[in-house]
């Protein structure tokens, strides 16, 4: 074979390979994975969070029929299991990225007890949608609250402690991520207890609107989708800390 063959050859296989590599050739460790799925989370939490936001401002149109905004109130409902399912799983992955770093030792028992709290956390939500309106939903909305309330506290304490004696954490900007991860369960805990427009709109009924009841309305829709924007202020500083890592 001439020596332009054999480039001719080499070529090809590199050709080959780039097209239809070997098994033993494609590696992905769980690292990759978990980086992945925690990814699609948070695509799914705030894609459908900005759903939320575009129903709230559709609803406080009062020119619609009560029909057409109760319709939206309902939708919105099942739109916003979306994002507390994904924020609710959001934490036993990121227990496993956190191991993967070496940002804390997590043993295996930690994260079995993560996955549950999700899992468990995940299942509240979803029982909260069905007994809605119900003296078990009312428990579970109390439940619920608690949760998020101890959660927030719990992040904001590790994370404050953290960053000011370097312990348990010592990795700063991943200490401020907890921080932030806190006042995001916080800021959650807020549209359970005040922000809560289609509540307003629902307690109005067909027949129960006035001049007054819809400066109301609107004024807690205002509020809510302000609320909302720190929301996303948060998610887009923790989403700018755990991939640039900045100090």
């Amino acid at each position: 074979m001439t020596a332009n063959g054999y480039h001719q050859a080499a070529h090809f296989h590199l050709l080959k390979s780039a097209v239809n590599p070997s098994l033993d050739e494609v590696i992905v460790d769980s690292h990759s994975i978990w980086a992945y799925v925690h990814m699609l989370l948070f695509v799914y939490w705030l894609g459908a969070d900005v759903g939320l936001y575009v129903s709230m401002a559709m609803v406080k149109n009062a020119s619609l029929s009560f029909e057409t905004r109760a319709t939206l109130t309902k939708l919105a409902l099942y739109i916003d299991i979306f994002p507390r399912v994904t924020f609710a799983l959001i934490l036993p992955v990121g227990m496993h990225l956190v191991r993967d770093l070496g940002l804390y030792p997590i043993a295996n028992a930690l994260l079995v007890f993560g996955w549950t709290i999700g899992v468990l956390w995940s299942a509240l939500h979803l029982a909260l949608l069905k007994y809605r309106g119900t003296d078990i939903g009312n428990v579970l909305a109390s439940i619920n609250k608690i949760y998020e309330l101890l959660m927030g506290l719990f992040f904001i304490i590790v994370g404050s402690t953290s960053v000011a004696t370097g312990a348990p954490v010592a990795t700063q900007w991943f200490a401020v991520k907890l921080v932030l991860f806190g006042l995001i369960f916080w800021v959650i805990l807020g549209f359970d207890t005040v922000f809560r427009p289609f509540s307003a709109i629902m307690r109005m009924g067909p027949s129960g609107s006035t001049p007054g009841k819809e400066t109301a309305v609107k004024r807690i829709t205002r509020l809510t989708m302000a609320w909302s924007l720190l929301l996303y202020l948060l998610i887009a500083a923790v989403a700018f800390l755990g991939k640039i890592k900045p100090f």
